[in-house]
């Protein structure tokens, strides 16, 4: 089992930042088939039913860029919303994969809810022993709401469903790694 993900979240007025570091006990390349693995991300990841990459270009031997759209919900607590997202996500091989909304979609609220949302994983090789192997994967997030949310609510929220999704992609990365459940978290 992982530890608990930290997730810290800063407020300024409407807009959130987040930040996360992970310790684990992978290969960046096992990390990284993990993070970009769209179509497979419903199978382990919460709040997201439908992934599926709509375009897919080679801009030189280590980036590309994608459009990706995403079906899904964004939970609290007993609060469940449905979203779609669309996102533009560029990848620099095995260092960086970046998404920003395009569009975003939030149930009722539809395009009022979110006005900027961004989210980049960093990978960095801490250890290449083939025995051992430990890669940082660094997460942070951008977001930004065109609604005010109540005051402890919002971060709560924000919190809570970042840390639920990097505990998943966590267990994810350990699974296909072959090995035990763990991640030291920071932040």
């Amino acid at each position: 089992m992982t530890d608990d993900v930290k997730v810290d979240v800063r407020r300024s007025g409407r807009r959130f930042e987040a930040e996360a570091l992970l310790d684990l006990s992978a290969d960046a390349q096992t990390i990284w088939e993990t993070i970009t693995d769209y179509g497979a991300l419903p199978s382990f990841m919460p709040g997201i039913r439908t992934c599926r990459v709509i375009e897919r270009r080679t801009l030189t031997k280590t980036t590309e860029h994608l459009v990706v759209e995403q079906h899904g919900e964004f939970r609290f607590l007993l609060f469940a919303q449905a979203m779609t997202v669309r996102l533009n996500i560029e990848h620099l091989l095995l260092r960086v994969a970046e998404a920003k909304a395009v569009s975003f979609d939030l149930g009722l609220f539809k395009r009022r809810a979110i006005d900027v949302f961004e989210g980049r994983y960093e990978l960095t090789p801490l250890s290449r022993r083939r025995s051992a192997p430990r890669t940082q994967l660094r997460y942070t997030a951008v977001i930004g709401l065109r609604l005010p949310p109540p005051p402890a609510i919002g971060s709560v929220a924000v919190r809570q469903n970042l840390s639920a999704q990097l505990e998943a992609v966590a267990r994810e990365i350990a699974r296909r790694s072959g090995r035990p459940a763990s991640a030291s978290t920071g932040r």
